[in-house]
């Protein structure tokens, strides 16, 4: 009997083909009592990709995990400039949040994401192999035409194994897929590289019965994006690539894992439309790029990207982990650390800010909270390592209390200054410290946004200056302050102030904030805060 195959897809990426035009009989008649034959037919419901939110190391876990969350995204950021930063982040692809409808048989639907959707006249292969592992047939299908069905022994229990490379054309059957299933294999295509597998455990108790398939993605699929708003239009992407990705390798059709990779490349091209350029965003064509780096971020990005007239060079060595069967964005964007100091309507107003406080671990990530990026204290008017006015990040945190040496008495005026910068200024060669209005004009023209508990002792609190198209542009953590009784810590994770450069008669102006507010103020000029540089 043949029966009519059928693709119908539907716009989360998941297909359902319906088998028409088949006779059915009674249930007493299609129902097999251990033997004869019978007459299977397949159902290929679409492709998923592994729970695109796992992006550690295992392709799928079996677990019931909630795709997202922030603990999958991995980052990581290069200082260009003291002022310019580039940051490289792999998240799961957006589609890995839409848990599909319908799933294949034998795996949990919340650890998978839809996959590509499958297109008429794409191939696929159907294997058999018996309960002792020993081939027992194969049929090869085209997507969008007639099939036959295959014929198995009623009541025998069988490992369908399908497979398809998503193209309109099949290799011919080869002796390794015919080898007993524990060693059967299929060789990986460089050429044709969205090798798509299931293997499914099935017993055939009806004269005619349906098996449901729906084909994992065997190799991690990476859309690159980059993103220069903020910093300039791009007007070329050359040279871009991902590494390692490797031309050769066997999948096991048992297991459905490679190995035998072997084979480097110079990498997976990245292709970025010309009809981009010039722009501030690019995102190249998806690449399937055959790697496991088994948990370690091995992983690599390069290209040359020639913004406002000059190309640089922008590399991201060993700076995110590639895992098969996941579906997932790699966004490399540019990114001026600043602030608008006047009307937020105007792009002139926008003034740069190191990405750092001073003393900070300026490889760390400017826009993540963390104690690395929470830097050294100053008292008003002191320079770094002064004596008695000066604490490393190191020492800040190993030590919460008092500060022997501490110094009481205040810096002379002049020591900092709003009109000039000083002999005493702490800030390396093109910033100072900012002056009160400055700061105050960073308040009154950005939008603000709160991050962490807010809980004395943390790391986690901080806040962000956002401009007018909502993107941070600017991060301060709340790093809290060292007091003028003997400097001991106070408000880590609770609070933070910001030296400026003005004077207050007796005292100095500082930024203040919290979880609730934030505000310009004045005190005693032994206090320990922190220092952001403006750019002069």
């Amino acid at each position: 009997m043949k029966k009519e195959l059928y693709l119908i897809r539907n716009i989360i990426g998941l297909s359902s083909l319906f088998l028409i035009g088949s006779c059915r009989s009674t249930d007493t008649e299609n129902t097999l009592s251990g033997s004869g034959s019978s007459a299977v037919s397949f159902n290929l419901l679409g492709t998923e990709f592994a729970e695109s939110g796992n992006l550690s190391g295992q392709a799928s876990s079996g677990k019931a995990d909630i795709l997202n969350s922030a603990d999958k995204i991995q980052r990581h950021s290069i200082l260009v400039t003291p002022s310019s930063v580039v940051t490289a982040e792999l998240s799961p692809s957006a589609d890995a949040s839409k848990v599909p409808t319908q799933a294949s048989l034998g795996l949990n639907p919340v650890t998978a994401a839809p996959g590509n959707p499958i297109t008429s006249g794409t191939k696929f292969r159907v294997i058999a192999y018996r309960s002792n592992g020993s081939y027992h047939t194969h049929q090869d299908y085209t997507v969008g035409q007639t099939a036959t069905p295959m014929m198995l022994d009623g009541g025998a229990a069988y490992n369908i194994v399908i497979y398809s490379y998503g193209i309109a054309s099949l290799p011919a059957i080869s002796s390794g897929e015919q080898n007993n299933i524990s060693s059967a294999t299929v060789n990986y295509d460089n050429t044709n590289r969205d090798f798509m597998y299931q293997k499914i455990p099935f017993t055939p108790n009806a004269t005619n019965s349906t098996l449901n398939i729906t084909l994992r993605h065997k190799v991690a699929q990476i859309t690159t994006i980059i993103n220069s708003t903020g910093v300039g239009s791009m007007s070329s992407i050359t040279g871009a690539v991902l590494t390692p990705h490797y031309s050769n390798g066997s999948f096991s059709l048992n297991t459905g894992t490679m190995s035998g990779r072997s084979t480097t490349t110079s990498g997976a091209t990245l292709n970025f439309p010309s009809s981009g350029f010039p722009g501030t965003i690019q995102t190249a064509s998806p690449v399937f790029v055959n790697a496991d780096t088994a948990g370690n971020a091995t992983g690599n990005f390069s290209a040359q990207i020639t913004l406002a007239g000059v190309t640089k060079n922008i590399s991201f060595p060993n700076s995110f982990k590639i895992t098969p069967e996941n579906k997932s964005n790699l966004t490399i964007s540019l990114k001026k650390c600043g602030a608008y100091i006047g009307a937020n309507t105007n792009p002139a107003n926008y003034k740069e800010f190191m990405c750092h406080n001073l003393g900070a671990d300026t490889s760390a990530d400017a826009f993540t909270p963390a104690a690395t990026i929470h830097g050294a204290k100053y008292q008003w008017g002191a320079q770094t390592n002064e004596t008695g006015r000066y604490i490393s990040q190191a020492n800040d945190q190993s030590n919460s209390g008092i500060i022997f040496g501490w110094n009481g008495v205040a810096k002379a005026n002049g020591s900092w200054s709003d009109t000039s910068k000083t002999a005493n200024d702490p800030c390396p060669a093109g910033y100072r410290v900012p002056t009160t209005s400055q700061l105050q004009a960073v308040i009154n023209n950005n939008n603000i946004e709160r991050v962490g508990t807010w809980i004395d002792g943390n790391y986690t609190s901080a806040i962000y200056f956002r401009n007018p198209s909502n993107i941070r542009t600017l991060m301060l953590p709340a790093a809290g302050n060292r007091d003028i009784a003997g400097g001991v810590l106070n408000g880590r994770g609770f609070s933070n102030n910001y030296w400026t450069s003005s004077e207050a008669g007796i005292t100095a102006s500082y930024l203040y904030f919290g979880g609730t507010s934030i505000f310009m103020s004045s005190g005693n000029r032994t206090y320990g805060f922190s220092v952001r540089c403006i750019s002069q």
